[in-house]
């Protein structure tokens, strides 16, 4: 099975990847792929014809150059995603080929990607937009404006939550977290023994 984990900015997506790779289970990181891609000869060049190679510093995509250019502008953040997502899409696609019983893709742009087909099961991580700001001024030093963007850009966090098959709520303690998690992970490893029993008695 294949499940997505993702939600919007600093909601916290990377601790339960980081908890799930504690427990065995292989995690793909999207936002790896994301930024490797970025440097492929082919992706750069379109990315210099649109966007200038101001965006380049020793001949590397400069993501926090590229980030002002298309966070200044819907426009420039279509372009970017309309000449990048098509090359992650099949990088993700690569990795998601796999026989393993379990596995999950942290994915903070599922749903605005449209990327959600790739997966069986969706989880989606949800924090108050206060704690999202805080992050982001903490973390990225951005500006509260600049946050504010940012959280903007993608989709709402409730919005999100309608679509999920799971929600976890990451506005208490870490311990809190991993519970929920296990919990999740009980369910959806039931599941797979569901699917698996009714495979094997010729049901489906």
């Amino acid at each position: 099975m294949k499940v997505a984990i993702t939600g919007s900015i600093a909601c916290g997506k990377s601790t339960v990847s980081d908890y799930l790779i504690s427990k065995g289970y292989r995690v793909i990181d999207a936002d790896k792929i994301g930024h490797d891609v970025l440097n492929y000869d082919s992706v750069k060049k379109e990315l210099v014809e649109h966007f200038s190679s101001e965006i380049l510093e020793n001949n590397e995509v400069n993501r926090k150059e590229l980030s002002k250019i298309v966070f200044s502008s819907k426009k420039n953040l279509f372009k970017l995603n309309s000449i990048t997502h098509p090359v992650i899409k099949k990088k993700i696609l690569e990795n998601l080929d796999t026989e393993e019983r379990l596995i999950f893709l942290d994915i903070a742009l599922l749903f605005e990607s449209k990327f959600v087909d790739l997966v069986d099961k969706v989880i989606v991580v949800h924090v108050n937009k206060e704690t999202q700001i805080y992050r982001l001024v903490k973390r990225n030093n951005f500006s509260i404006e600049e946050a504010e963007k940012r959280i903007a850009s993608q989709i709402p966090s409730e919005e999100k939550i309608i679509l999920a098959d799971y929600v976890l709520d990451n506005n208490g303690t870490r311990e809190q977290l991993y519970n929920q998690i296990d919990n999740i992970l009980n369910k959806v490893e039931e599941e797979i023994d569901g699917f698996r029993n009714k495979k094997l008695d010729g049901r489906i």
